[in-house]
């Protein structure tokens, strides 16, 4: 059976009222992480005029894409983690806010593929630093009741900032594209994807500060009970390694879909119905805010409802009921080679699985001690990161390269994709909900 240490005491406030402060810290940090998925995004709609003027292949585009920012930013959400608890948080969000938007205004300076994966690799670093940040603040201010609510207000941000990335990115491309090349002070002749990245970098920096208007209250009893627990944390990982480990593995490989598709689907419509960006842009926008946004909450209505009918692995069995129904869909859709066909299942894929975030890290923190939770919850970010943003856009272009050995094919490659990552993920979905099932927790 899984078992857990002993809890600590939590930071979480017992009180039950919660302040119009205490909401204005998660719009905030709601803000900022639509801005950080409208950073590390718009690259999607850039592929063809990068390929084109830095003169870099498919491959090297999809490292751009997902291991250039998704490892830094997994590798270096661990010590971020660690620093949140010990260093002022409003001040550490500040200066990571302005490091991921440098670090994007940098990808528009860039003339080499080697200066952007550098520029690729500051945003996430810069980003690291903002989910325990924004976690930590949150349940500094809201009751535990209420918590989760707050925490998936705040969620969100990665569906409304992927959706305004796509629509709102594709609109500003398509706009900077027909006005053609600028001449800009000190830096001279710019190409419209270089205007990009420096409009969306410079607007990052400049809404940086509205951190500082969120109100910081420290607790100790978090950050000792961190420090009580360090040298018993891996036991935790070592005796619960089937959902502590194999929950973050599994739905790394589930996300290994998402992120392919996240990624080359607005170059998907580019290249195999000849949409122009702000065309495919829109479309994805849709996809990701009209089907995320409603999977997300309607998602995590069901997953509540199934658990409190007495179904301990609510979380993982509503996943794997959402895979076996949208992968075949998905799959045809893309080989129908028809557009309204594609939306059609890629809107069900994105409205079944694609929002898997939130009840995943939920079923996590039933499991976890309150001294542990934030290491638990950045190795779970680390694991989804690194499989999904790792695996998910190179997997995808060498597929189209090597198997398909056309870049035209981008639809056969994401199939493919999708059913490699599913046949690898069922088993240890598996495995978890059994473990689940097993599991001492209520």
């Amino acid at each position: 059976m899984a078992r857990v240490l002993p809890a600590e005491d939590a930071a979480i406030p017992a009180a039950s009222k919660v302040t119009l402060q205490a909401w204005w810290t998660v719009l905030v940090f709601l803000l900022l992480y639509i801005f950080s998925t409208v950073d590390r995004s718009i690259i999607g709609l850039l592929v063809q005029p990068l390929e084109r003027d830095l003169r870099i292949s498919d491959f090297q585009i999809s490292l751009l894409l997902g291991p250039a920012f998704g490892l830094f930013y997994a590798v270096c959400g661990l010590p971020m983690g660690w620093l949140v608890d010990r260093a002022p948080r409003r001040f550490l969000t500040l200066f990571s806010v302005m490091c991921w938007g440098a670090a994007t205004t940098f990808c528009g300076l860039a003339t080499s593929f080697v200066q952007l994966a550098i520029a690729r690799m500051g945003v996430g670093v810069g980003e690291a630093a903002l989910t325990p940040a924004a976690h930590a603040l949150i349940a500094e201010q809201f009751p535990a009741r209420r918590l989760a609510s707050a925490m998936s207000i705040f969620t969100l941000g990665s569906v409304l900032g992927g959706g305004i990335a796509a629509a709102g990115g594709g609109a500003l491309v398509q706009h900077l594209a027909r006005s053609g090349p600028v001449s800009l002070p000190v830096i001279g002749a710019t190409q419209p994807w270089q205007l990009a990245f420096l409009t969306i970098g410079l607007a990052t920096i400049v809404v940086a500060p509205v951190v500082l208007s969120v109100q910081e209250r420290r607790e100790v009893g978090l950050g000792a009970a961190l420090r009580r627990t360090g040298s018993r944390g891996h036991l935790y990982f070592l005796q619960n390694w089937r959902i502590a480990i194999a929950l973050p593995v599994a739905f790394g490989c589930s996300n290994i879909i998402c992120t392919g598709m996240t990624v080359w689907t607005p170059t998907y419509l580019i290249r195999t119905f000849h949409w122009n960006p702000a065309q495919a842009g829109f479309a994805m926008g849709a996809l990701m805010v009209g089907g995320g946004a409603v999977g997300q909450i309607a998602g995590a209505a069901i997953v509540d409802r199934m658990f409190a009918r007495g179904h301990k692995d609510a979380h993982v069995r509503y996943h794997l009921a959402g895979l076996a129904i949208t992968i075949p869909a998905l799959v045809a859709g893309l080989l129908a080679h028809n557009p309204a066909v594609f939306l059609a299942a890629a809107g069900l894929f994105y409205c079944v699985t694609y929002p898997f975030v939130g009840y995943a890290a939920a079923a996590l923190q039933l499991h976890a001690p309150d001294a542990l939770r934030g290491r638990v919850s950045a190795s779970f970010l680390m694991g989804i990161t690194i499989i999904g943003l790792g695996l998910g856009p190179p997997l995808t272009a060498l597929l189209a390269q090597q198997v398909f050995k056309s870049k035209d094919l981008l639809g056969e490659a994401l199939a493919l994709t999708a059913v490699i990552a599913v046949v690898t993920a069922v088993p240890l979905h598996l495995l978890v909900a059994r473990a689940m099932r097993d599991s001492e927790q209520p």
